[in-house]
């Protein structure tokens, strides 16, 4: 039977065996199911993660909020007219609104802390705490919503992946940007109106396939069950820069219905 985790064990292993600390600003990805038992649940892994990290940063995304609209701009990775049902469910974006299941339920706790930032985009929000938090949030614009992982590739952060490959690494983008990969448009409901949202990245099943490379830059651990690894945001994009400069359709996903993947082909 596995051993239930603690803060303290986590702690340790965070810092001794993947080498976080107070020093380092951190973007986390978190899946807490796949780590085991955790004593206290998701609050004590955000509790182990901000004793580890000098700023912490995790994706507060809010896919609820979007609508399809019954038309609007071609090649778009998007069938109009067809979002009746999914119109009719979508939210209103407030800095107070969940965050979507996709982004788990440790960034929900970050989010409910008190002393938590969080970014207005309508869909792409981040949240954050610690002393450059609400400088990093600031970097995030409509007309930049990758801001933050720029923002922490400047300042020597790093991506932690606990739990999740790199599907869920989003920070990865920005290496798809830097290649010109194609972005899209989405339309999002907030309390004034319906925003059109530019810049959107793409689909990110296919980003296993960078996984090899980026061994090179990451440290690997396991933090209870779960496949843990830390790679520093500068030396991981420009891997990825390298590999996309000469296969520009890498990290494209190989399902022929996928409109995003298709959209962006070379």
């Amino acid at each position: 039977m596995a051993e239930t985790l603690t803060r303290r064990y986590l702690e340790h292993t965070l810092q001794t065996d993947l080498g976080l600390s107070s020093e380092v600003d951190v973007l986390a990805h978190v899946d807490l199911s796949s780590m085991g038992d955790v004593e206290g649940g998701a609050e004590t892994v955000v509790d182990a993660l901000l004793a580890c990290s000098g700023t912490l940063v995790m994706p507060a995304f809010t896919y609820q909020t979007q609508i399809i609209p019954q038309l609007g701009p071609p090649d778009n990775a998007i069938v109009y007219g067809i979002g009746d049902a999914v119109n009719a469910k979508a939210e209103i974006f407030r800095p107070d609104l969940p965050v979507h299941p996709d982004c788990g339920s440790v960034s929900e706790a970050l989010r409910q802390r008190e002393e938590t930032l969080r970014s207005t985009h309508p869909i792409l929000s981040f949240v954050a705490q610690g002393p450059h938090a609400r400088e990093v949030l600031a970097s995030q614009t409509r007309q930049n919503p990758l801001g933050p992982v720029g923002w922490l590739e400047a300042h020597d952060g790093v991506v932690l992946l606990l739990g999740v490959d790199q599907r869920r690494n989003f920070a990865l983008h920005l290496a798809e940007q830097r290649a010109g990969r194609k972005t899209f448009t989405r339309w999002a409901l907030t309390i004034d109106d319906i925003e059109e949202l530019a810049y959107i990245p793409g689909c990110t099943e296919g980003f296993n396939e960078i996984w090899y490379d980026l061994l090179s830059v990451a440290t690997v651990s396991r933090v209870g069950l779960a496949r843990a690894e830390v790679m520093p945001i500068e030396a991981m994009l420009e891997v990825a820069e390298l590999r996309l400069a000469v296969e520009p359709n890498l990290m494209l996903c190989d399902k022929p219905s996928c409109l995003s993947c298709r959209a962006r082909e070379v």
